[in-house]
């Protein structure tokens, strides 16, 4: 639970500086306070959408990753409609926004399960250490 509120946190981090960046090449001058909380409505319900499509364990990784992108741009759009964010983005850039915090969240969770192999493997190898 604590690992998916952390990443739930994060993806809105890294949500909130992307937008920000966005804003800034457009010269715009500040974000609504709403807009933070709309975006971590928003990655929450992406977080559990993602959760839901990795439950259904398709056997072929890419069309797992296709139907996630498709998710989070089928989101966009409705919540780009709902909180009319198409008034000062559009539809492509914010999509393009949401393949890349994808692809970014994507990178970080590899990591993490490379961070998390080692120290199993260092278990491993300490409890091995410890029955000889």
């Amino acid at each position: 639970m604590k690992k998916n509120i952390v990443n739930i946190l994060a993806t809105t981090g890294i949500s909130l500086l992307l937008l920000s960046v966005v804003a800034l090449s457009f010269q715009a001058s500040c974000i609504y306070l709403e807009t933070v909380f709309q975006v971590l409505g928003i990655n929450i319900i992406t977080y559990l959408g993602i959760l839901c499509i990795k439950k259904i364990e398709l056997r072929n990784i890419f069309i797992e990753m296709v139907l996630e992108i498709t998710y989070i741009v089928c989101e966009l759009l409705v919540f780009g409609w709902l909180f009319h964010w198409f008034t000062s983005l559009s539809f492509l850039l914010l999509a393009c926004m949401g393949v890349v915090i994808y692809s970014i969240s994507l990178f970080l969770n590899l990591l993490q399960m490379k961070q998390e192999a080692k120290e199993l493997n260092l278990l491993i190898k300490n409890r091995n250490k410890n029955h000889d």
